[in-house]
């Protein structure tokens, strides 16, 4: 029985002593970091990035893993992953965020025109830490609008996801838990009470995005309405619009994008229909546009 009454006492000096390790549930080390800095497979260019095609305003996440891209920026290497961006009647919105539990990923974004120009750069003037709220756990994120044009004339048509040497370098600091935290015993809660380690910021992980936009409307959604229209309207008072008009470009323009968003969907049937669709209206090399789309998306498989 004395045994029993000493064992209390054993457990309560126990919570209460320091702990100069961290938790074997943190990494004491930036994950990835050592297979970025190794110089097999480095590096490659923005154009040879797989971009993943974003076709609807939704939810969308980019994994950036160690057989990801690795690219030589300015600000330091880094694996990377892309999105490529829909054709939109107005600004594309959207929010980013990467988790910061027991390692972080810190992003910065590279905004890239067409022809895989850079037009803008969001790093962490824009991308900041988030502490942990009753809703969402510790992130760093932010809410973004991108320009619908820049000055050079030329409209964002890429994201390319990465992190710079000096995020790395970094660390986030463990936030302290709450006294009721700590009172109801809860483990964690009192190893970070009693420890003075931080969050490494790692080479590798998850960035998550929310897009707001306005799709493009399709060419056969456009004679559609029309038709509504002149079903109670004369024609001669109907706005044309511009999917409809002889600008030969535009319309090339609108069944590019709407057979490489078919095919990363994974829609052939469409793509096809598409295809079919623009011969007839005398709109050249959009078979061709079909056959490199499903090259792309094959190489993403």
């Amino acid at each position: 029985m004395k045994y029993l009454a000493i064992l209390p006492a054993v457990f309560a000096l126990s919570a209460c002593s320091t702990v100069t390790e961290s938790p074997v549930s943190y990494h004491k080390t930036s994950p990835g970091l050592e297979s970025l800095q190794n110089n097999e497979n480095c590096c490659e260019n923005l154009s040879t990035i797989q971009y993943q095609s974003v076709t609807n305003p939704e939810e969308t996440s980019v994994s950036i893993t160690t057989a990801s891209p690795k690219i030589e920026f300015k600000s330091g290497r880094s694996f990377a992953g892309g999105l490529k961006l829909p054709a939109t009647l107005d600004a594309i919105r959207f929010s980013v965020t990467s988790n910061a539990s027991y390692s972080a990923f810190v992003p910065s974004l590279l905004v890239l025109d067409k022809n895989y120009q850079p037009l803008d750069v969001i790093g962490n003037e824009s991308i900041k830490y988030q502490p942990l709220s009753l809703l969402d756990g510790a992130q760093y994120g932010a809410q973004i609008e991108l320009q619908e044009r820049y000055l050079n004339g030329e409209a964002p048509a890429y994201l390319v996801v990465f992190t710079t040497s000096e995020a790395l370098a970094e660390t986030t600091p463990v936030e302290k838990p709450s006294d009721m935290a700590i009172r109801s015993g809860d483990i964690q809660a009192n190893i970070a009470h009693n420890t003075d380690y931080t969050i490494p910021h790692s080479a590798i992980g998850k960035v998550s995005f929310d897009f707001k936009f306005t799709a493009v409307t399709t060419v056969v959604e456009e004679q559609n309405r029309q038709k509504r229209v002149q079903q109670i309207i004369p024609e001669s008072t109907v706005a044309q619009s511009d999917l409809l008009t002889e600008n030969t470009l535009n319309k090339k323009e609108v069944y590019q994008t709407l057979i490489e968003n078919s095919v990363s969907s994974g829609d052939f049937s469409a793509a096809l229909t598409y295809v079919e669709e623009s011969e007839r209206l005398g709109i050249e090399g959009m078979r061709n546009s079909f056959v490199d789309a499903m090259k792309q998306y094959q190489k993403a498989q």
